[in-house]
C-alpha cells in the first residue's frame, strides 16, 4: 500500500491510543489481543502482516473504512482543526480491541505513556501467550479470565499498583456476564457511558476513551489535562458563551465540570468529535514537546 495525505500508520499508533507497539529495524510490531500486527515503511510503501493470519487488518483498525474528507468537511468552519488537520497528514483513529482497550485505559490513570506501555507489557508478559515472530519475542495481551483468575498480588506484582483493583473489577465484570460488549456496542453514547462509570476504577475520561477507541462512539471526546490546556487554549469561548467560569487548565475537573465540558465540545463538533479531538491532543503534546 502507498502511503498518502489520508493514512500514516505509524504516526497514528504513535499518537496516545495503543501503547503495545515496538519497533525493530524498519518494522512496527503491535499487540493486539490474541494478533501481533506487523507493517513495514519501505521508502513511501508500506506492507502488512499478522500473527495469526488477519486479513486486511490495517483496514479494519485504522479505520480505512471511514469517509475520512466527509468526516473532515464536518471542521471546515472551526478556527483551530483546518490546519491541524493539514499539519499531521494521516492520522487516524484506531479501532481497538475493546478488552486491551479496557484495560489500557485502566492503568492510564494518574500516569504517563512510558508507565503505561511498561504496565501493559509486564501484564502481557505474566498473563499472556508467548510468540517468536521474526527471531523477537512478543506476547498476546491476556484474556479476560486469566486478569479475572489474577491476585490483586499477582497484578500488583506487574507494577500497576493501586490499578489492579480496577484491573480486577473490569475483568469480573466481562467474565461474569455483568458486563457485555454487545451491550455497549447497542447502546447509545450517553447510557455507554453511564454503563461503564458504574465500573470501579472507570471514570469519565477513561470512559470516553474506550467508547471512543473501541466502540464506535465517535462522538466521544475524552479529557485529560493535556485536553483541557487545548479547550482552554483554543475554545474558551465556548465556555464562556455558556456561562461556565469553572474552567482551570491546571487542576483536575470534578465529573460535574467534565460532563459540562464534554457536553460543550460533543455539541460543537458533532459526532465525529473523537476526530477532532485526537487531532488537538496529538498537536497539545506535540507543542510542548512531549515524547509518545
Amino acid at each position: 500500500m502507498l502511503l498518502d495525505s489520508r493514512f500514516n500508520p505509524e504516526i497514528s499508533i504513535n499518537s496516545g491510543q495503543m501503547f503495545l507497539w515496538e519497533k525493530y529495524e524498519n518494522s512496527w510490531y503491535g499487540t493486539y489481543g490474541n494478533y501481533v500486527l506487523k507493517f513495514t515503511i519501505t521508502n513511501n510503501e508500506v506492507e502488512f502482516c499478522s500473527s495469526p493470519r488477519f486479513d486486511n487488518w490495517e483496514h479494519f483498525i485504522f479505520r480505512l473504512d471511514d469517509n475520512i474528507q466527509d468526516i473532515f468537511a464536518n471542521f471546515s468552519k472551526d478556527a483551530i482543526l483546518p490546519n491541524l488537520l493539514k499539519k499531521y497528514r494521516g492520522l487516524r483513529l484506531i479501532r481497538q480491541d475493546p478488552y486491551q482497550c479496557m484495560i489500557s485505559f485502566a492503568c492510564s490513570s494518574n500516569t504517563n505513556i512510558s508507565m503505561i506501555r511498561m504496565m501493559l507489557k509486564n501484564l502481557s508478559m505474566k498473563f499472556g501467550i508467548k510468540k517468536e515472530i521474526d527471531n523477537q519475542i512478543f506476547f498476546t495481551f491476556p484474556t479476560m479470565k486469566n486478569l479475572y483468575k489474577a491476585s490483586i498480588n499477582e497484578l500488583c506484582s506487574c507494577s500497576v499498583g493501586y490499578r489492579a483493583r480496577a484491573i480486577k473489577s473490569i475483568a469480573e465484570k466481562i467474565v461474569t456476564g455483568v458486563l457485555t460488549i454487545d451491550e455497549l456496542y447497542r447502546s447509545k453514547y450517553n447510557e455507554a457511558r453511564k454503563i461503564l462509570t458504574s465500573i470501579y476504577g472507570i471514570g469519565n475520561k477513561i470512559a470516553d476513551c474506550i467508547l471512543l477507541f473501541s466502540l464506535e462512539k465517535t462522538e466521544a471526546f475524552p479529557i485529560d489535562v493535556w485536553m483541557g490546556r487545548a479547550i482552554f487554549m483554543y475554545y474558551k469561548r465556548l465556555i464562556d458563551n455558556r456561562n461556565v467560569t469553572f474552567m482551570n487548565a491546571n487542576k483536575k475537573l470534578s465529573d460535574n465540570q467534565y460532563s459540562i465540558l464534554s457536553d460543550i465540545m460533543r455539541d460543537h463538533f458533532g459526532k465525529y468529535g473523537g476526530y477532532a479531538q485526537q487531532y488537538l491532543f496529538y498537536h497539545i503534546r506535540n507543542v510542548k514537546m512531549k515524547k509518545w
